[in-house]
């Protein structure tokens, strides 16, 4: 119940709002939020998209038919966590924190 409780009330839209009003009250921002992807009504993974605008993919719902003995995959659920491009976009700014 608490979990369905939040879908669909404007979380990433708050938090670009938020972000837009303080870069252009000079507030230096940084960070990420992850954005759903939907292809034909359906949901098939998340983007993590960070707030300088980089976007790249954070997960996809694997194929049924796909083999992931030939490569190592880190999954959460039905998800398949595309840990490159997450490190890729999210690492740097967290190496940066002072």
């Amino acid at each position: 119940f608490f979990h369905s409780l939040f879908l669909g009330v404007g979380k990433t839209t708050l938090i670009q709002k938020v972000t837009q009003a303080l870069k252009s009250s000079g507030v230096p921002v940084d960070g990420f939020y992850t954005q759903e992807v939907r292809e034909g009504g359906r949901r098939t993974g998340f983007d993590v998209v960070t707030l300088s605008g980089n976007r790249g993919p954070l997960s996809r719902v694997s194929p049924s038919s796909d083999s992931s003995a030939s490569r190592r995959e880190y999954r959460v659920g039905q998800y398949v966590v595309d840990l490159v491009s997450f490190e890729q976009l999210v690492l740097p700014m967290l190496r940066d924190v002072s």
